[in-house]
């Protein structure tokens, strides 16, 4: 498999591999243009840009919630204000961290379509 430039070793291929088995996950071109984007509705909110950068669409409540947590983890890269985070994968505990925040941003956006003020990507 190579999405939209994704090498197929590498840590963010694993991870679209596995979601691509989540019935409610579909995978794509990403929004912004660069890379693979997954989508659980209508909302596109996981972008993997390179084989070892990914960003997920948190929101800015649940980021702030989890700050802690997030700033203490070294492949967590946190902008102020932004409800995207960015993840660096290098190993499979990385592609692990991320697979379960993805399921964090799953349920944190269940409910109404998303608001037209959310932020892009960073690569957006």
């Amino acid at each position: 498999m190579s999405v939209s430039g994704i090498a197929r070793q590498s840590m963010a291929s694993r991870v679209l591999k596995q979601l691509e088995t989540w019935p409610e996950c579909r995978t794509g071109t990403a929004e912004c243009g660069c890379g693979a984007g997954v989508s659980v509705g209508a909302r596109q909110i996981l972008h993997l840009h390179t084989g070892n950068e990914a960003e997920l669409w948190l929101t800015v409540p649940l980021i702030e919630r989890m700050r802690p947590a997030l700033e203490g983890a070294r492949q967590v890269a946190l902008e102020p204000h932004r409800d995207w985070i960015g993840i660096r994968l290098e190993t499979e505990d990385d592609a692990d961290l991320l697979v379960a925040l993805f399921s964090l941003a799953i349920r944190t956006h269940d409910g109404p379509e998303p608001k037209p003020e959310m932020s892009e990507c960073l690569a957006g």
